[in-house]
């Protein structure tokens, strides 16, 4: 009989443990999940008690496992990926029989997806492609709990084993609000966008990784925006750019569309970001290969 104390633990303390003891580091295992610091500490110290033994050593300069933490890391690893596993088939039917679903990042014009969902259908003779929208990180926490198939990834981000395709590079162009001076130009250079009142782009703690490969190109070009604002999402950051509150930078795919009191221009420095189609690994091999023989179909959309 499982003791009382143990029946109060849920799977997410599992998981909030497991990544902080691959980070051993409560700021950046609490960005990788999302959260603040102090709900992580709560969650790791509730998980203690109740196993009535210490996980972590937070004496000295550095976090260290202790060796019961050591074994739970070993051990609710393989009660997570089980988890994930039974809760996979028990969702999953026969793999031509449901819609394979693929992440994709929250800024992909949805104006291409019918296409592409028509063309994998007629290729594999499969049901079609449910798309879910957000953020990387996000997407491939989904990958990882087995709730996605496969997911369109900006690069970089730590994939942690899951097995990967490049799919496209991505030049960028400009947005910015259609009353600036800044519209009457066909092109502009990066710095340009120092005249905007701020420059709007994802908050680093969404995906330090990915943050920093923009802002070396951002050095390199010699932009320093006076002022930043986060970019909540495309149609928030959108309705700023088009009240003139600001500018950024997105995949040229954005172009396609018209957005009333946005211009896109073209960026004259090249700002770029390689997309990866990265799958779940318990997406079986067939399918594996039939998305990685397709991915042209997603080369189309993302460009």
């Amino acid at each position: 009989m499982t003791p009382p104390a143990l029946r109060g633990i849920d799977i997410r303390q599992l998981r909030y443990f497991l990544v902080l003891a691959e980070e051993l580091n409560f700021r950046r295992a609490a960005e990788r999940l999302h959260l603040t610091q102090p709900p992580l500490s709560r969650q790791i110290a509730a998980l203690e008690a109740a196993l009535g033994v210490a996980l972590l050593d937070r004496d000295g300069p550095a976090t260290r496992l202790t060796p019961a933490g050591r074994r739970a890391q070993a051990a609710f690893r393989t009660a997570v990926q089980a988890f994930d596993a039974a809760l996979a088939e028990a969702a999953s039917g026969p793999a031509a029989d449901r819609p394979l679903r693929l992440g994709l990042p929250w800024w992909v014009d949805m104006s291409a997806f019918p296409a592409v969902d028509g063309a994998w259908r007629e290729a594999t003779g499969r049901a079609g492609l449910e798309p879910v929208m957000d953020i990387g990180p996000t997407l491939l926490d989904g990958l990882r709990r087995h709730t996605l198939d496969a997911a369109l990834i900006a690069m970089p981000h730590e994939l942690h084993g899951l097995r990967h395709v490049p799919v496209a590079r991505l030049r960028h162009v400009a947005l910015v609000p259609s009353a600036s001076p800044l519209a009457r130009k066909r092109a502009l250079r990066l710095r340009d966008l120092e005249a905007l009142p701020a420059f709007l782009r994802f908050a680093r703690r969404q995906n330090p990784a990915l943050w920093m490969h923009y802002q070396r190109q951002y050095e390199a070009a010699g932009f320093k925006p006076a002022t930043e604002a986060e970019a909540p999402g495309t149609t928030a950051t959108l309705a700023q750019i088009a009240a003139g509150r600001g500018g950024t930078l997105m995949p040229a795919a954005m172009a396609r569309q018209r957005y009333a009191g946005v211009a896109c221009r073209r960026l004259l420095d090249e700002v770029s970001v390689e997309v990866h189609l990265v799958f779940s690994d318990a997406l079986a091999p067939e399918l594996v290969e039939a998305l990685t023989a397709q991915c042209t179909l997603f080369e189309a959309a993302l460009g």
